[in-house]
């Protein structure tokens, strides 16, 4: 800790440096990025990890790369905004310089002015001090409760005047204390709870007011006072004064480093400066800042990101974890990088530069130096110049040295190696050329004893085996293993492995070369990349963007393959490995492997220059060169996990195309909570975010809507449009691929209910089904009592019809018995006329109550019959043998039938059967039960038949009626009238269905 005297010697020699060369990556922000304006006043990183701008036209929100801005018109007090402080219970308060304060609770914006007893609209500082949050403003101190947002003014810091402004505040040993402008610095104490002021020390002016240790850093014009806190509060004046420009605010660094944010009044001295023991160091430039009006900060520990505002270019993002570290080595392309421990070379558009990492010192070999070389040696030895015809690729020796190409750098033990469009040339350490080789070379490697492979992409392959005496052993493109078109030669300890762009791969092993499409080993055909790892594992990428790893010892296996849809870019521009760890380099970034992991790093890690020409890991370091400047990435922190707590949550809601209410969010997250959705309410548009610091850029979602359901495919814009859902329990579940660190994360986002529509639910269907059972009863009764109405009609005309034909029969019995009785008149047989007259008007009597019936009795039939019967026979002097008999006779009185059905059937008998003179003429009637409720009634005689009548086709009229009768009764058919007949007689059997 600085005492008193040791901060004098200590300030006394305070220097400033100069900035290194290296950069830190840095990213700009400015109102083209969606910054409101470009002059920030403020910044504070919350516990949320959002970064929150306060700019003279509005403030801005950072989270995840995504601005969002607010203005007057959403309820801030004023738009421009000096000041941003975070209270204990984690409420935001805004300080505008001319409307007040405005205070945010994560759900609506609320204004405390002068009206509310605030000292002055014009905010310059806040402090959360216990449950109060201090403001400090143009003129006055006011405490504002935190939790009922009362404001107390404290009046004794009142001095009306513009020169009494508030430059901070700070805290020592239990006490409270804030310095002003230009009326001295004061503590704040509390008699009887009434907070009141004394001033502790006159010194003037104080712009800010910063802790270091023991000691305050005073803001003066120009320049920075040094004093120890107890010389200050016991009045004393600084005596110490060091540095340039104003100093506005300080921020801490990611390691306990003290960053000093300046900004000039009238010149243009400002920036970041580091305020270490070996002095103050202007970092601006290393930090990639190109304002020198830098006058707030805020630092993301986390993500190791420092926040710097300008009061002209907008807002600086600076990845100050040091794991990237770029160099823009002059606006130079970076060809080729290689090195060992405390050396390391570059080789440049202009030749090669080597650096001592322990010493500092650079050496360069630059083109002239190279063509030099070339020239004495085309001078010198003219008849060692190869020619085309030999087999060597075209070199022009005519090429200025202004345009030479470097193609590729190799490090051996004695030296460098380069290959250039001029001839290839062995270098020592220092950088001194030993050797020259007049051969135009694109790709060339060593074996593992070191012997140089010079390849030429049509005619074959040249290994040296002294290549100061130009001594080689050629392979010709004629021979079946000879590589060719190659892209890229590497070594392992036993073998060297050549990659051709068409050929497919090939290695040497000492003796001869072996070509693995041709051997059947591997039919791979286009490779651009190769490198070996530490474990002899080969890594190969082919000219479409797949990535191989393979293992050749003790036999050819390929270990793993990546597709190219799995990489992102179209190539793969180099390989590298650290341990187990792959590192492949495409024109979109870079990914690292690990295991199954599959990672990516880009601009958000700070790889702007992503044209990369040239990689090469040399201990813990990686270095790759672009086509300005080059990267030094520390492997150790870079392969790290990168593991991230995914948190999702919903910003936009809107159900039917209608957003939810405001009130449902807050911190402009809509707060998780169960939905219960009409079952017209079931078209959702969802608009979701990652929370938190996280690399949000590379993130990819699938989401499902239930735990059995299919997910969907990835997608990269955060929204979901779900039209038209059927009803159900919904679990939304979001899945999340970063790419940034490999992981794979479900959150589950929403749970909501869609209500069944009311036609499902169990009380309108009860009702339905009540409403349709008596819609149905009703159509019953009404068919029931439309069929009773039809079938008493049926059956009004059915017997209307039956009428209607026993009045057709009566006339027909009639009609016989009188001739009965007219034939007894003319035989002048009195008594038998007499006798057959009283039979006849009996039967009659019958016939007549009968005809008014529908339906009759068994009994009652055969008692009709019967007399009938004797009446005919009468007619035909008794001369029948007729017999009633079968098994329905025991039940007549139970049986019930259509009367005069039997009748004309004997009728038949008695007129058509027996002539005059037939002999023995017999009858037999038979009524027996048949099967299904029936009666069967079989009338049956001996006479001539009805083939023997006059009319043999002719159906007699009785027999017509008796059909037609039958045809109206229920249940009987044609066939319910059997007609059989023959020279033994007439059979009719009648089935009636009772």
């Amino acid at each position: 800790m600085l005492s008193k005297y040791p901060l004098f010697f200590v300030f006394l020699f305070l220097v400033f440096g100069k900035s290194p060369a290296q950069q830190l990556p840095s990213r700009q922000f400015t109102t083209a990025d969606g910054l409101p304006n470009n002059a920030i006043r403020s910044l504070l990183l919350d516990s949320r990890g959002i970064l929150w701008i306060g700019t003279e036209n509005g403030i801005s929100k950072l989270e995840n790369g995504l601005f969002q801005n607010f203005y007057e018109s959403d309820g801030l007090a004023f738009n421009s905004c000096w000041a941003i402080s975070e209270d204990k219970n984690q409420h935001l308060w805004f300080g505008s310089y001319g409307g007040g304060v405005t205070f945010f609770d994560g759900k609506e914006f609320r204004k405390i002015q002068e009206t509310d007893s605030l000292a002055d609209n014009r905010i310059r500082h806040f402090y959360p001090y216990q449950d109060f949050m201090l403001v400090g403003t143009e003129d006055g101190i006011s405490l504002i409760d935190t939790e009922t947002l009362k404001v107390t003014t404290i009046a004794s810091s009142i001095n009306n005047t513009d020169l009494n402004y508030t430059t901070g505040f700070w805290e020592e040993s239990g006490k409270l204390y804030y310095s002003t402008y230009r009326s001295g610095s004061y503590e704040i104490f509390w008699e009887n709870e009434i907070p009141k002021t004394r001033k502790i020390n006159d010194w003037l002016p104080i712009y800010a007011i910063f802790q270091q240790g023991d000691s305050l850093l005073l803001s003066d014009k120009g320049s920075l006072k040094a004093i120890s806190k107890e010389d200050f509060l016991e009045g004393k004046k600084p005596e110490i004064s060091f540095g340039q420009s104003i100093f506005w605010d300080q921020v801490p660094g990611i390691s306990g480093e003290n960053y000093l944010l300046a900004a000039g009044l009238f010149s243009k001295d400002g920036g970041i400066f580091e305020l270490n023991e070996a002095g103050l160091l202007d970092q601006t430039a290393r930090f990639g800042v190109d304002s020198k009006f830098i006058q707030a900060g805020a630092l993301d520990k986390e993500r190791g990101l420092l926040f710097l505002g300008s009061l002209d270019k907008g807002l600086y993002q600076v990845r100050i974890d040091q794991t990237v570290i770029y160099e823009d080595f002059g606006g130079k392309e970076v060809r080729g990088i290689t090195g060992k421990e405390e050396l390391l070379a570059l080789l440049h558009t202009g030749g090669l530069e080597i650096r001592n990492t322990k010493t500092g010192k650079i050496t360069e070999t630059l083109a002239p130096e190279f063509k030099k070389v070339q020239e004495s040696y085309f001078s010198q030895f003219p008849q060692k110049i190869p020619k085309h015809l030999d087999g060597f690729f075209e070199l022009d020796p005519t090429i200025p040295a202004q345009e030479m190409e470097f193609y590729e750098l190799h490090l051996q033990q004695d030296g460098f190696w380069i290959n250039t469009n001029l001839g290839i040339y062995h270098l020592s350490l220092e950088g001194k050329i030993k050797t020259y080789l007049p051969v135009h070379c694109f790709s060339m490697g060593f074996t593992p004893d070191g012997k140089l492979i010079e390849t030429n992409p049509y005619a074959g392959v040249r290994i040296y085996d002294n290549p100061e005496e130009f001594s080689f052993t050629y392979f010709h493109p004629d021979e079946a293993n000879t590589p060719l078109q190659i892209s890229k030669v590497a070594h392992s300890s036993s073998k060297t492995f050549l990659a051709s762009v068409f050929h497919g791969f090939y290695h040497w092993d000492g003796q001869q070369f072996t070509a693995y499409r041709k051997a059947g080993i591997w039919d791979e055909e286009k490779f651009k990349t190769l490198h070996v790892m530490e474990n002899g594992n080969l890594l190969v990428g082919t000219e479409f963007g797949e990535l191989y790893r393979i293992e050749v010892e003790p036999a050819f296996k390929e270990l793993k393959k990546w597709d190219k849809d799995e990489l992102q870019g179209t190539s793969i521009l180099a390989l590298e490995s650290y341990g187990e760890s792959i590192i492949a380099v495409t024109e979109k970034g870079i990914h690292l492997l690990q295991g199954d992991k599959n990672s990516f790093r880009d601009e958000e890690q700070g790889f702007f220059q992503k044209v990369f020409l040239s990689a090469k890991r040399i201990g813990d370091d990686l270095y790759l060169g672009s086509t300005k400047g080059f990267y030094r990435i520390s492997l150790p922190d870079f392969v790290k996990s990168q593991t991230q707590s995914i948190r999702l949550g919903i910003t936009e809601f809107k159900v039917n195309h209608i957003p939810l209410n405001p009130d449902d969010f807050e911190w402009f997250i809509f707060q998780p909570k169960k939905l219960q959705l009409e079952a017209d309410q079931n078209t959702l548009y969802i608009r979701f975010k990652p929370t938190g610091p996280i690399e949000s850029g590379k993130l990819r979602y699938k989401y499902r809507l239930k735990s059995d359901a299919e997910w969907t495919e990835f997608f990269n814009e955060p929204v979901m449009e779900l039209p038209y859902l059927p009803w159900g329990i919904y679990q939304l579940e979001v899945e999340v691929w970063d790419y940034h660190s490999g992981d794979m994360s479900r959150v589950n986002l929403l749970e909501f209910e869609i209500k069944k529509p009311f036609y499902l639910k169990a009380w309108f269907i009860a009702l339905l089904f009540l409403g349709m059972a008596g819609l149905f009863t009703m159509i019953y009764r009404i068919r029931s009592s439309q069929f009773k109405a039809k079938t008493s009609m049926n059956q009004r005309l059915t017997e209307i019809k039956l009428e209607a034909l026993r009045s057709q029969m009566n006339p027909h019995f009639t009609f016989n018995a009188i001739n009965s009785i007219q034939y007894y008149i003319l035989k002048n047989d009195t008594n038998q006329a007499l006798n057959y007259l009283g039979m006849f008007s009996a039967l009659i009597r019958i016939t007549l109550d009968q005809s008014s019936k529908t339906q009759i009795s068994l009994a009652e039939e055969l008692d009709y019959l019967r007399k009938y019967i004797e009446v005919e026979n009468m007619r035909m002097d008794h001369r029948v043998d007729w017999q009633i008999e079968g098994n329905a006779i025991d039940k007549a009185e139970e049986i019930f039938i259509s009367p005069m059905l039997i009748q004309p059937l004997v009728e038949n008998v008695f007129v058509h059967a027996f002539p005059g003179d037939y002999p023995s003429p017999k009858l037999r009637i038979r009524y027996d039960l048949g099967e299904k409720n029936s009666l069967i009634c079989t009338v049956e005689d001996n006479g001539i038949g009805i083939s023997n009548t006059p009319k043999p086709n002719h159906e007699s009229k009785g027999t017509r009626l008796i059909r037609e009768k039958l045809m109206l009764l229920p249940g009987n058919t044609e066939d319910s009238l059997m007609v059989e007949t023959g020279n033994w007689g007439t059979k009719v059997r009648m089935r009636i269905y009772l």
